[in-house]
């Protein structure tokens, strides 16, 4: 019961926060797209669990090159074995996502009269807030007390102008920084620290009111 209150506050702050945007440089909107994700450390190599993700932004216009984005969304990320294994085994592990995101505007770029202005790349970080957990071998369920409450990731990515700035298409690598998982994950080494971390490719559709 607690997932669904949440997803209907994320809903309602997914229609108040950009219609509160009043100034010219300040921008706000919605996002919706899919995303495919794996668990490094888990031994499910691969990104066969697919999800989806749908929240609100709000950014401010530095200059003609450079902006600043604060998001807030609800994304599902987590672990699936492949088609072909005999066992089947699936973590799911639905966050609530607060990316701050930097981005920069190729524009300056161009090659015989061609200019990029259609394209950004962005870079930055998010906290993640576990909303929901669930692991399942087999159709068994087995306990999923450990996942951590917080994660910490960074992330890159590509933006691009659909129309104009008014509907854009963003493509992003989300990787966790610090263990999501508690106990002793024994299978993947990264920044100095053994655990489970979480692996996301992400395709979102942009939109500014």
């Amino acid at each position: 019961m607690k997932k669904y209150n949440l997803i209907l506050l994320i809903l309602l702050i997914l229609f108040i926060l950009p219609l509160s945007i009043k100034s010219q440089a300040f921008f706000g909107g919605i996002a919706l797209g899919g995303v495919t994700s794996q668990v490094d450390g888990d031994h499910n190599n691969g990104f066969h669990k697919v999800g989806f993700t749908a929240g609100a932004f709000v950014g401010y216009e530095i200059n003609d090159i450079f902006e600043a984005q604060f998001e807030i969304k609800y994304i599902q990320k987590g672990s699936r074995s492949s088609a072909d294994d005999s066992e089947q085994f699936t973590i799911q592990l639905d966050y609530v996502e607060l990316p701050l995101i930097a981005s920069m505007n190729l524009g300056f770029f161009d090659i015989n009269g061609y200019k990029f202005d259609w394209i950004s790349v962005e870079a930055g970080a998010s906290i993640d807030v576990l909303a929901y957990t669930n692991q399942n071998n087999n159709g068994a369920n087995e306990s999923s007390e450990r996942w951590k409450r917080l994660c910490v990731n960074g992330l890159v990515g590509l933006k691009f102008n659909v129309i104009d700035k008014k509907l854009q298409i963003g493509t992003r690598i989300i990787t966790s920084i610090n263990s999501a998982y508690a106990g002793n994950y024994l299978h993947s080494y990264r920044f100095g620290q053994w655990g489970a971390f979480n692996d996301v490719l992400e395709l979102v559709a942009y939109y500014r009111f």
